[in-house]
């Protein structure tokens, strides 16, 4: 069982599995897709994903993560959600984009298939399977 809080290397430790594979397709063409019941650590393998990519050097500005859960988003809809990550994407550098229970968004897929095409980037997502 993974530990809760601020204990990162117990949660590291405990899902080191799940993220190797996410590293081993790490700047793969496919989208990364984690999926399972609420609260069952999909939101923390990202967050262990996103340090993965800071200690090989990739910067704070080609690190974009979107968790959908948060009001903020609420009314995001698929043109909403890609004129969002257009307007952050860092010039001529990869962007690394974690959208975060993305099922909520109304026609996400148009969006995510869009950056697929439109930017340098890599892409993780989570959805819930409720």
């Amino acid at each position: 069982m993974a530990a809760k809080g601020g204990d990162h290397s117990m949660e590291l430790k405990n899902r080191s599995q799940y993220l190797d594979k996410l590293i081993s397709v790490q700047d793969m063409e496919v989208i990364k897709v984690v999926t399972g019941i609420r609260r069952c650590g999909k939101s923390s393998l990202l967050k262990l994903m996103m340090e993965h990519l800071r200690g090989q050097g990739i910067t704070e500005e080609q690190i974009l993560a979107i968790n959908f859960e948060s009001m903020q988003f609420s009314d995001m809809d698929s043109k909403g959600l890609y004129q969002f990550v257009m307007e952050r994407a860092p010039k001529g550098k990869r962007l690394y984009i974690f959208l975060d229970e993305v099922q909520k968004v109304k026609d996400w897929q148009n969006a995510v298939n869009s950056f697929r095409v439109d930017l340098d980037c890599d892409i993780y997502v989570t959805g819930s399977n409720e």
